[in-house]
């Protein structure tokens, strides 16, 4: 137990330290997002799962390395190799997201520095604008899945559109699905029914899930802190099943998340200095993913994502075109920008809540769900 404890210090403190030098590098590189929600409108680093990325690393390999130096316990390293594999992919679909840039706000930016005639900005475009990515633009705006922030002229990133960040998640799943990690059978309990999935377990299901929880926690933002703390408080309720249920890789999983995320929510909560980005909500959405698959907590996993599936059927409502975050008012209460409610963001904001009240209030049902599913789990079914 001495090697873990000591590796998730590990993890604690390279986030912990890195952000600071990461806010001013992520800063000056240009990699910044706009926050809404505040008055003045700053300008604020983002992609900060890079660092928290770094961090979880960093946990899981010096326990990995350690542990293979004295024997301390047993360990399934093919387990954890292939968690890190998935984990490490679609962070890096994280990060090229979150470092898309709109070449409109930023060659604006340039030619009005330089004093150039704005008839400049199409030249300049034209140059980038490659004959394929007019196809796949084209194509993009004839599909329905758009992010809602392409509409916002504050925002100087679009990012990917959803169908390449769908595309691309899936190799994510490869390595869960070529160490046969999950179980390929599902008991339910009080009626005594067994479901043998066989092949459609690895060749469907474990894809079709990684896809949607990577996606689904990406959803669920809007307010300073949001994303970071609900995940932490889901990968906490995680590493203490999968303790109560000796699993030791998917402990280790969900714990050098946890507390790699609590590092980086000193910075994220409100007033936020740095943001998340897609690299950690993709990051968290694949380790939570990894850790429920290697450690056979499916049921379990599934009962905690509910705040987030719940987030998903709204959004649906609205074709996956609301937007989560509101308008601030005078009073520094939250207005939605919708009419209909579309996100659990918005049930909150009707409620006359602050931004930091609303974190903290879909904070507060995450964990009286993740609480409910561990007496339900551990003592009931």
């Amino acid at each position: 137990m001495i090697y873990i404890v000591l590796s998730l210090a590990m993890g604690f403190l390279v986030t912990l330290i890195g952000i600071p030098f990461a806010k001013k590098y992520l800063l000056t590189s240009g990699i910044y997002g706009i926050d809404q929600q505040k008055e003045e409108k700053p300008k604020v680093p983002t992609s900060g799962g890079l660092v928290v990325f770094f961090g979880f690393v960093t946990s899981i390999t010096f326990y990995m390395g350690i542990n293979s130096l004295f024997g301390a316990q047993d360990l399934d390293l093919t387990l954890l190799l292939a968690a890190l594999a998935s984990v490490n992919t679609i962070t890096l679909i994280g990060l090229i997201d979150d470092i898309h840039i709109d070449l409109k706000v930023l060659i604006k930016e340039e030619i009005d520095l330089e004093g150039k005639p704005e008839i400049e900005i199409h030249e300049k475009i034209g140059e980038v604008r490659t004959h394929g990515e007019l196809i796949f633009s084209t194509l993009m705006n004839i599909l329905p899945f758009q992010r809602a922030e392409e509409e916002n002229s504050d925002m100087h990133r679009r990012g990917l559109g959803q169908l390449p960040k769908m595309l691309f998640v899936l190799p994510a799943a490869f390595p869960l699905i070529a160490v046969g990690a999950g179980s390929w059978t599902m008991n339910i309990p009080l009626i005594g029914l067994t479901i043998e999935w066989g092949l459609i377990y690895p060749l469907v299901l474990l894809p079709a899930a990684m896809l949607f929880v990577s996606n689904v926690i990406n959803m669920l933002a809007g307010t300073n802190g949001l994303s970071a703390l609900t995940s932490f408080v889901a990968s906490t309720s995680l590493a203490v099943f999968a303790y109560l249920n000796q699993q030791t890789e998917a402990m280790l999983i969900s714990a050098a998340l946890s507390v790699t995320l609590l590092a980086f929510l000193k910075y994220n909560m409100y007033p936020a200095s740095i943001l998340p980005g897609d690299s950690l909500t993709y990051l968290c959405g694949a380790a939570i993913f990894s850790a429920v698959v290697i450690g056979n907590m499916e049921k379990f996993g599934s009962f905690i994502f509910a705040p987030w599936i719940l987030e998903f059927l709204l959004k649906l409502r609205s074709r996956f075109t609301a937007r989560s975050w509101g308008i601030l008012q005078e009073d520094g209460t939250l207005r939605p920008q919708h009419e209909k409610i579309y996100s659990l963001t918005h049930v909150f904001m009707r409620q006359g809540l602050n931004e930091k009240q609303i974190t903290y209030a879909i904070a507060g049902l995450q964990t009286v769900v993740c609480i409910t599913g561990l007496i339900l789990f551990t003592t009931v079914l």
